[in-house]
């Protein structure tokens, strides 16, 4: 039983202003991973370094591939077995086509109680919160067993190799148990969806578009793909339904591009085209299963497409020299996750949401992947996911987060670093 002085200890160190000075300026850095451009997530991964060094954190910066850097934030508050990780990464996707912004997406601007900006709400609002949290509980000086270990990662947005080169580097040897700070409103996610990412090649012919038959378009390919992988998703749904937690399965092409490379032309026929896919997966769902099914649909593709193009050249007495070929190959495989809710990291996180928002949180599942995933999936960590901003304005024109939520969400950080290790609440 924590006592109400400590918790009122902790929590008077949470400075409202300091919350929301730190994710503007976090919003403030261009952190889009863009080479050509000359942005990446060095400048908030420096502003982050600095910030926790100047509250006496131990802090590391680590370059996981040029211009991308990893900061790790360690404090030992105790002698204990337990060490929390909190994890947040620094990388934000691109803002898009800018004249669609009612405000300047690194403009972090106030209006009736919502900061405006790419990365307020996913997810550097929460990678403030998280930083304020540690400090809180550091500056209250109330005695715990065990450490806390602040990831600020980079990479998140694109293929995870900030939390691969976080584990690969032993820095999570130590860690029983994350708090994945990601947009979620308030509910306490114990798990996520997997994913099976692939590109599918089709190789074809480019030709005039006026003498499409001295070439081989890849378009009917790609129809029969986008059509397989629709068969693929309502076979899936008809199986596995709807988790109550994850929603429905699905398999999603979000890509398709013809040609793959170079810009596109009215008159001329593609020699090749790609198509990029999102699978997204239930517990059930065996990922080997899904990728003989999408190497299948790929033999499938090329059978029924070549003999459709033979078809043709009979009926108009001609004879491409010429096959279609498709190819697939698999981008990126991540499970899913669950963390059971009798797990002490989850009943961590329970106690605090409710001592800050006086109600029962609600759980939930996180509807895409998280660098948690990897925590989970590599090093068997339990893993919870939560924080503060709407869950459907992730990577939105105008994204936003309420700043009152995201004050209250550094309060229920803290409060869980607090219940997980607090003197003799556990072994």
């Amino acid at each position: 039983m924590i006592p109400e002085s400590v918790i009122e200890k902790v929590l008077n160190q949470i400075d409202p202003e300091g919350v929301i000075n730190l994710t503007a300026q976090l919003v403030r850095c261009n952190s889009v991973w863009d080479p050509q451009a000359g942005t990446s997530e060095v400048e908030a991964a420096e502003l982050a370094a600095r910030w926790a060094r100047d509250r006496g954190f131990d802090v590391t910066l680590e370059t996981v591939a040029p211009e991308r850097p990893n900061v790790i934030v360690r404090w030992t508050a105790g002698p204990g077995s337990r060490t929390l990780m909190f994890e947040g990464h620094t990388d934000v996707v691109t803002p898009g086509n800018l004249t669609r912004w009612k405000y300047d997406p690194f403009g972090a601007q106030i209006q009736k109680g919502r900061m405006y900006g790419r990365g307020t709400n996913d997810t550097k609002g929460n990678l403030a919160g998280m930083l304020v949290a540690i400090a809180a509980l550091k500056a209250s000086g109330i005695p715990l067993a065990g450490s806390i270990v602040g990831g600020v990662l980079c990479d998140e947005e694109g293929m995870m190799t900030g939390v691969q080169h976080f584990i690969a580097r032993g820095h999570a040897d130590a860690v029983t148990a994350a708090v994945v700070c990601e947009p979620q409103d308030g509910l306490v996610c114990i798990a996520q969806k997997g994913a099976v990412r692939a590109r599918f090649a089709v190789r074809g012919r480019m030709s005039h578009g006026a003498m499409p038959l001295s070439g081989l378009n890849p378009a009917p390919a790609v129809a029969r793909i986008i059509d397989g992988l629709a068969d693929l998703e309502a076979e899936a749904v008809h199986t596995y339904g709807k988790d109550p937690l994850l929603g429905w399965p699905s398999f999603t092409p979000t890509v398709v591009q013809a040609p793959s490379q170079g810009p596109p032309q009215l008159n001329v026929v593609p020699g090749e085209a790609e198509i990029l896919v999102d699978v997204r997966t239930l517990p059930g769902q065996n990922h080997d299963t899904i990728r003989n099914s999408l190497s299948a649909l790929v033999q499938q593709t090329v059978r029924e497409v070549n003999a459709r193009y033979r078809k043709t050249d009979r009926l108009l007495g001609i004879r491409r020299p010429w096959e279609l070929d498709v190819t697939v190959r698999f981008l990126s495989d991540r499970p899913c996750t669950h963390t059971d809710r009798d797990d002490p990291v989850i009943a961590s996180a329970v106690w605090a949401s409710r001592q800050v928002s006086g109600k029962e949180p609600e759980f939930a599942g996180v509807p895409g992947a998280t660098d948690g995933t990897f925590l989970w999936a590599l090093k068997d960590i339990p893993i919870v996911t939560m924080g503060a901003g709407d869950r459907q304005v992730p990577h939105q024109v105008d994204e936003w987060v309420d700043l009152d939520q995201l004050v209250d969400t550094a309060r229920i950080y803290a409060l869980t670093a607090l219940h997980y290790l607090y003197p003799g609440d556990h072994p």
